[in-house]
Parts: structure tokens; C-alpha cells; sequence
């Protein structure tokens, strides 16, 4: 069997990269060693989540890593440092406008 994707990134920076594969057209949002596999409705609220710091607590820790952020899976947790959150806001800023103008693409094609 013959597996192809083709994978584009629309931001990238030394803590990771926001792309996505026009074949399964997942978005990917790799960040430090995270990665999170969107559908582009989920990437938006994401980012939201992200922006807004919705759900995140304050959790004291003694490295630096003080917002803690649930996840859907029981005892798991995300720690981020404010250095972090603006490292991936930085990468959901800048890949936003490209998937935004994807989604737009993705509608016409399917109202055609």
C-alpha cells in the first residue's frame, strides 16, 4: 500500500510548528514535546484556549512552569511558563491567517 501526504507548514520556530497534511487535512500544532492533531474547527478554539488562557490554573511549581492547563484525560496535565505561551502564541498568530484562508477554500470547494 502506497501512503502519501503532503505536508505544509505554515509556522515554525525553535520550540516547534503549525502545518497541516492536505491529504488527511489534520492540523498539526507541535509545541516543545507536544503534539496536538486538530481538525481546523478544533484549531480555533484551541488557539482560543491558548490566547485566552481558558481553563488554565495558577499551580506553583519551582521551575518556572506555573499554569496548569487539564486535558481531557484523567491525571494528565499541561504545564506552561508565561515564556512558553508566548512562544506558542507566536506560532498560533502566525499560522492562523493561512488556515483561516484553508477553511475558507474547504467551503467553497464543498458549496460548488
Amino acid at each position: 500500500m502506497n501512503h502519501r501526504h503532503y505536508f505544509r507548514s505554515f509556522a515554525q520556530n525553535e520550540f516547534g510548528y503549525v502545518g497541516m497534511c492536505d491529504e488527511c487535512r489534520v492540523v498539526n500544532v507541535a509545541f516543545n514535546n507536544s503534539l496536538f492533531c486538530l481538525s481546523l474547527d478544533q484549531f480555533d478554539a484551541f488557539a482560543e484556549m491558548i490566547f485566552d488562557r481558558l481553563a488554565m490554573q495558577p499551580f506553583g511549581t519551582t521551575h518556572g512552569k506555573e499554569l496548569l492547563l487539564p486535558t481531557p484525560m484523567p491525571n494528565y496535565f499541561l504545564l506552561f511558563s508565561e515564556d512558553d505561551l508566548t512562544n506558542l502564541c507566536a506560532l498560533l498568530t502566525e499560522a492562523a491567517p493561512v488556515l483561516e484562508a484553508q477553511r475558507i477554500l474547504d467551503l467553497s470547494q464543498r458549496l460548488s
